[in-house]
C-alpha cells in the first residue's frame, strides 16, 4: 500500500500520519518501487504533514461526518491510464447540490437538491432497486417502466410524453440522486 490511506469512518480508522486527509483515492502498490502520489490543489503541491493522531481523534469524534463524492474527473471512470497520469477530480458535498447540474431532468425536480430527491425515494424499494439495477432508461423492462411510473405518480410526479416530464427525464434525475447521494 502507498504511504497514505483514506477511511470513510473516522471513528474506526487508524491514525493518519502523512498527506492531507482530503485525498480522494486509495492506492495499492504492486511494484517493487513504492507508489507516491503527487497531490495538488489549485496548482500547488500538498506536502506531507505530520499530525498528532490523538488530538485529531478528539476533534473528529465531535464533528458530524460529511459525505463527499467525486462529482467530476478529467478522465472517464474505468479508463486505463499510464502510471503517473494526472487526473483532475472535483470532490464536494452532494446533498445540497441543485439537481439542475444534471441536464435533462424531470421538470418536477428542478427546484430540488440531490439530497432532497434521494431522501424522497431512498426508502422506496421499487424505485431504489430499479435505479440501482439499471444504468439507462433504455434498459428498463416494460414491467419496470410501469412500476417506476406508478411509484412516481404515487409521489405526485406526473409522467408525460414531453422530454421535460417523461420517464427518461425522471429516471435521469433519480439516477443522479442515487449516484451522488446513495
Amino acid at each position: 500500500m502507498s504511504n497514505f490511506e483514506i477511511f470513510r469512518d473516522f471513528n474506526t480508522r487508524p491514525a493518519l500520519t502523512t498527506r492531507a486527509a482530503a485525498t480522494a483515492a486509495v492506492f495499492v502498490d504492486v511494484s517493487e518501487k513504492a507508489t507516491t502520489a503527487e497531490v495538488t490543489r489549485g496548482g500547488f503541491n500538498l506536502g506531507e504533514i505530520l499530525i498528532r493522531p490523538e488530538v485529531l481523534d478528539d476533534i473528529l469524534g465531535t464533528r458530524p461526518v460529511v459525505r463527499t463524492k467525486v462529482v467530476s474527473q478529467s478522465i472517464v471512470a474505468g479508463t486505463a491510464v499510464a502510471r503517473g497520469t494526472a487526473i483532475d477530480i472535483v470532490i464536494t458535498r452532494t446533498d445540497d447540490l441543485p439537481l439542475t447540474i444534471v441536464p435533462g431532468i424531470h421538470e418536477a425536480f428542478t427546484d430540488l437538491t440531490v439530497g432532497a430527491l434521494f431522501g424522497q425515494f431512498e426508502q422506496n424499494a421499487v424505485v431504489r432497486d430499479i435505479v440501482k439495477r439499471r444504468n439507462d432508461v433504455g434498459q428498463l423492462t416494460a414491467t419496470e417502466q410501469t412500476q417506476l411510473a406508478t411509484a412516481l405518480n404515487a409521489s405526485g410526479i406526473e409522467i408525460g410524453t414531453d422530454t421535460t416530464n417523461d420517464l427518461t427525464s425522471a429516471f435521469t434525475g433519480l439516477q443522479a440522486a442515487f449516484t451522488f447521494q446513495g
